[in-house]
């Protein structure tokens, strides 16, 4: 994945003028829908460090962004031994990586691990790959291949003043390559153990001096995890075992439509079938089909950059669930327009308005679908209060429009009426950064996030007869149900070392959850039962709270051109408080707490010479505990204890000449138990691979 080659400045261009550029350049680019224009790479050689447009909406160097960041950057992805996004992800602070089967995996910032995790929010390039119809990220089809990726910036704590609801725990946003800043083609195939089979291919073509195109496509299969027991998260499901298997294609064309103008439009399409584990939890073989178009625009006026974003998701999710099988249809379409300004010498302003549709149609349900319109309007004001202080607050309202279309024809206690409601949220970000000298900032940050619940969980209307009896469990969404709020606080500490590419950061943190949402389950609080109807239902509620807090402190160094290393640790006390949970017994699928470990240790060192590229990385997890569908004697949910675990992962590749690279790698080579944070097998998978540049 190296042969992508990024081009030196222009000749006849000074390196100073090129940093005279780039300053100008990051103070006149637009936000994140606009991420693609900045040279992430000429950007980073000029500054010593990776530029980010996650944070504030703006381009900004790593060290000034008011948040806890994390910027994986190409040349972390060439060393790392990670297979996939979210293999990246482990090694990183703060951040758990669940797998709970071959292919079923979620990410956590923070604490709350849980199936389907709807606290984080993804994004490819500012577009939207998080699935609303169930607030969850399917990470096996996002449709970005590994050797596309220019950097990913994890922002830790709520965004939502400048992303919408969803951005609680943190926002990752995967940017690719820009193929008029750098040109090649790749293309990496292998096999490994388990039936692992998988394939990919990029191509940076630059058309002309103001047109480029970037295409990629990506196969992966492999056999579900070994011994993998089915029956012990659901009940009689066995039989509907499938191995995962996974195709992606994807284009994106680049314009620079004159001297002030640029722009692109994408195409993104993905299909995949996976066992997946559903927060109830049940484990249920899905298939996906994913599908986006996305466009980006941008001018600069002279006083400010104005620009476009627009994207269009349609998604087809297949699930054989028990008894008969389910098809979900989500459509989100996004529009939004956003300026950024300099106001003075020492200010920063940007204001931004968005429009989103969301609808969700289920086939085993009703013939008519769950929907809602919203209008958004934010603002961000970043202010140098002096050489050493910068100060920058953000907020946002989002007004959203609820409604359901098409006729009721199945039991249930709410109506049509019951869904006209309207929801106005409000989210703020405000930080404090202080430079302490030459080399050390502190940072004072603290926020407010709004989680919406699920189309799912507004309007899922599933029917399940009850064997021998006349009465039928209805799956109810709940018009009612409001959206939860979170509070977050930290204070970072930042150090750099040598050339400021390196630096040891600790930062403190706090979030708490209120209205916490939780899914209707089997065995959750009836919201109707017999004699009064014929039927019993259950339904999505607002439950308790849940919060976390800790420390997370961490190292990178590069002790020689050869040599580089990297060390952190993470402490996390979890606490779910939940309405009606006690004595044992789950009412609520839900155990935040108890599934967030408490300590995690990551290291990771590589070396490369001439030829050769060797990386180790390890990673100790605490035990946890992770909730379950069995027969236990206070309900049919319980708690299975997931083992400490010290997993070692490795790479070792060997470039033959400037083309061709073979590369061995292996996951979990010690064979911890408790290396997936789940109760499922924690296999040991070997690969081997080839890879082609041009």
């Amino acid at each position: 994945m190296t042969s992508v080659r990024i081009f030196p400045p222009a000749r006849g261009r000074s390196l100073r003028s090129e940093l005279f550029a780039s300053c100008a350049l990051l103070l006149a680019l637009p936000g994140a829908a606009q991420a693609q224009d900045v040279n992430y790479a000429d950007m980073e050689e000029l500054f010593g460090e990776p530029v980010t447009t996650s944070v504030t909406g703006k381009p900004q160097r790593a060290s000034e962004a008011p948040a806890a960041l994390v910027i994986i950057t190409k040349d972390d992805i060439r060393r790392s031994p990670a297979h996939d996004i979210p293999g990246l992800l482990q090694a990183y602070a703060g951040i758990d990586v669940t797998r709970w089967t071959a292919q079923g995996t979620d990410v956590a910032i923070r604490g709350g691990v849980q199936a389907f995790n709807p606290r984080l929010l993804v994004l490819v390039n500012g577009r939207q790959a998080y699935l609303d119809y169930y607030g969850m990220t399917n990470w096996a089809g996002i449709g970005v291949q590994m050797g596309e990726i220019q950097q990913i910036e994890v922002v830790k704590g709520s965004n939502s003043a400048l992303f919408g609801f969803n951005a609680v725990s943190g926002v990752i946003n995967i940017i690719t390559a820009n193929p008029l800043q750098s040109q090649g083609v790749n293309v990496t195939a292998g096999v490994g153990t388990r039936g692992q089979v998988f394939g990919s291919g990029v191509a940076l073509l630059k058309l002309r001096d103001d047109l480029g195109l970037r295409l990629s496509a990506g196969y992966k299969a492999s056999n579900e995890l070994k011994g993998l027991s089915l029956s012990a998260l659901t009940p009689g499901l066995s039989a509907l075992t499938y191995d995962p298997q996974h195709k992606e294609v994807a284009a994106e064309l680049y314009a620079r439509l004159g001297d002030r103008s640029q722009g692109s439009i994408s195409v993104t399409h993905s299909r995949n079938r996976q066992l997946e584990v559903v927060p109830v939890p049940f484990t249920l073989p899905d298939r996906y089909d994913f599908t986006s178009i996305s466009g980006r625009l941008s001018h600069d006026t002279g006083w400010g950059v104005l620009s476009a974003n627009l994207f269009h998701n349609w998604s087809a999710i297949h699930s054989d669930s028990i008894g008969q099988p389910l098809d979900y249809r989500n459509e989100a379409f996004v529009a939004s327009a956003d300026a950024l300004v300099r106001a003075g010498t020492a200010s920063t302003m940007r204001v931004e308005v968005e429009y989103r549709s969301n609808m969700l149609r289920i086939a085993q349900g009703f013939p008519g679908a769950t929907r809602y319109d919203a209008l958004a309007a934010s603002g961000m004001w970043e202010t140098r209060l002096s050489e050493a202080a910068t100060f920058t607050l953000a907020g946002r309202v989002d007004h959203l429009k609820l409604e359901q279309e098409g006729p009721v024809d199945q039991p249930t206690i709410f109506t049509k009426a019951d869904f006209d409601r309207s929801i106005t949220e409000w989210s703020f970000n405000s930080a404090l950064l202080l430079k302490l000298g030459e080399r050390n900032t502190l940072r004072l940050a603290a926020s407010k996030g709004v989680q919406l619940p699920s189309l799912f969980a507004f309007g899922a209307r599933l029917v399940y007869p009850i064997e021998g009896t006349p009465l039928s469990l209805i799956n109810s969404g709940n018009p009612y149900i409001s959206p939860a709020k979170i509070w977050n606080a930290e204070v970072g500490l930042t150090h750099t070392l040598g050339d400021g590419r390196d630096r040891i950061e600790v930062v403190a943190f706090y979030n708490r959850t209120s209205d916490l949402i939780a899914p209707a389950s089997p065995q959750a609080p009836p919201f109707a039962t017999p004699p009064a109807h014929l039927f019993i239902l259950t339904a999505p509620a607002n439950v308790g709270s849940f919060e976390a807090y800790g420390l997370e402190a961490s190292i990178s160094r590069r002790i020689s051109p050869a040599w580089a290393w990297s060390l952190n640790y993470t402490w996390t006390h979890a606490d779910q408080r939940i309405t009606g949970n006690g004595n044992g017994h789950f009412d609520w699928p839900l155990a935040l707490d108890s599934g967030t470990p408490e300590h995690k240790i990551k290291a990771q060192v590589s070396y490369e010479r001439g030829p050769w590229l060797a990386t180790v990385a390890a990673r100790y997890t605490s035990a946890t505990e992770q909730l379950v569908y069995k027969a236990v004697p206070e309900g049919p949910l319980g708690l299975v204890k997931v083992e400490q675990s010290l997993a070692v992962d490795a790479k070792l590749a060997f470039r033959i000449n400037r083309k061709l690279k073979i590369a061995v790698s292996g996951e979990n080579l010690t064979g911890a138990g408790g290396a997936y944070l789940s109760p499922a097998p924690a296999e040991r998978r070997l690969r081997a691979s080839f890879e082609i540049g041009f």
